[in-house]
């Protein structure tokens, strides 16, 4: 009798193979920059009324993990832009508002601009926020960042 550890069950069932699209939620529409627009331009009118708070929940809240390279890239310096006029001290409140879901994509927000020349320049702000949230937050946001597939 054959070694029945070694038996590949997949070459009895080719449906049953796991997929890289099963891993991934599906996406029915594609975001494009005309449908972000509205949400990029509340996002700075709120950063600059100074309500700051308000601007952050709304960007971590349905963040555009469907779009291409470039409306990414636009939502995430709208992002940038919030964060970094954020007063250190105000950090630790505003953390403490968030809903899990949303700590999660600050994390991958703030991953995001510590890899890229823009947010390298705001370096300081970005670790002052990483910081924070592993303070009220532990480890969790990062566990989440690290498990989930979706970019930002």
């Amino acid at each position: 009798m054959t070694d029945w550890r070694r038996i590949d069950i997949d070459a009895f069932d080719p449906e049953s193979r796991l997929k890289t699209e099963d891993l991934l939620p599906p996406y029915t529409t594609q975001v494009t920059l005309a449908e972000l627009q509205p949400k990029i331009t509340q996002l700075r009118n709120l950063s600059t009324s100074g309500d700051i708070s308000a601007a952050v929940q709304l960007a971590m809240q349905d963040p555009p993990y469907s779009a291409d390279g470039a409306t990414k890239a636009a939502y995430f310096q709208a992002v940038l832009d919030t964060l970094s006029q954020v007063r250190q001290a105000d950090i630790a409140n505003i953390v403490k508002q968030l809903s899990l879901d949303q700590e999660a994509v600050l994390v991958k927000y703030l991953y995001k601009g510590m890899s890229v020349p823009e947010g390298q320049r705001q370096g300081g702000i970005l670790l002052a926020w990483f910081e924070k949230l592993t303070q009220a937050s532990g480890i969790a946001p990062i566990t989440h960042y690290l498990s989930d597939r979706r970019t930002v």
